[in-house]
């Protein structure tokens, strides 16, 4: 985990990369995200390429944003008895979770989301 502080207009942001959390999750993968803490609410970015909408659910907790959902694997076509070589096998797929421990409560009331050529956008008000 690396931890980054910033002095500033908050007193102090404290930046940690959460790639490394120690939220185990036994059989799957972890999403890139970027997050950032605005004046009155939290934004979420997270990487979900190759994934249909459907697939993807956002829930929250006071001081917590947990996205969920699954990545088919990438396949070339062709039929299945014709004989293919694995050259790279880089592009995670299957059952992901990424949880956000949030410094400050959250209003689960007020979430909004946009799902965009493969970046999800998720957008939840601080609690007043």
């Amino acid at each position: 985990m690396v931890l980054t502080e910033i002095e500033g207009e908050w007193d102090r942001i404290t930046i940690i990369e959460t790639r490394a959390s120690g939220h185990p999750f036994a059989a799957g993968w972890r999403p890139a995200v970027n997050a950032y803490r605005c004046q009155e609410h939290f934004v979420v970015f997270a990487d979900l390429a190759g994934i249909p909408p459907e697939a993807i659910s956002v829930s929250v907790e006071p001081r917590r944003l947990v996205i969920r959902g699954t990545r088919p694997a990438p396949e070339p076509g062709g039929a299945r008895t014709e004989l293919t070589q694995l050259l790279a096998l880089e592009i995670d797929h299957g059952a992901f979770e990424r949880v956000l421990d949030l410094p400050q409560e959250i209003n689960a009331d007020d979430l909004t989301t946009d799902y965009r050529d493969g970046l999800l956008r998720i957008q939840v008000a601080l609690k007043a």
